[in-house]
């Protein structure tokens, strides 16, 4: 197996676990990032690559980050940028405020 095949057979394991452990469906996580349940089940076993567009429709219906997706890893400013995804603009402003509060009493 080559390092592609390898890249492409650890996504598609985080994938497929992501899924299960969510208890949802290959056809549901399929419809919600607009492909085929059969393509997801290429892409789960490691014998399909992506565009970049599924990978971010894959990551959306999962509601995990790409960087997550592709690499396995949550790097602090992805995981910050996920839980702010879904809220309102008033509940952003307010993140927004308590950030600059908060970096403004932060010393280095």
């Amino acid at each position: 197996m080559n390092e592609n095949n390898d890249f492409n057979t650890n996504i598609g394991k985080r994938i497929r676990s992501i899924r299960e452990a969510q208890g949802k469906t290959r056809e549901q996580i399929a419809e919600l990032a607009d492909i085929s349940a059969q393509f997801l089940f290429y892409i789960e076993t490691g014998k399909k690559s992506m565009t970049a567009k599924t990978i971010v429709n894959l990551a959306k219906a999962l509601n995990v980050t790409t960087d997550y997706l592709l690499l396995g890893c949550i790097t602090p400013m992805s995981k910050i940028v996920n839980d702010l995804e879904g809220l309102t603009p008033d509940q952003l402003d307010l993140a927004g405020t308590f950030i600059k509060i908060f970096s403004k009493g932060v010393t280095k």
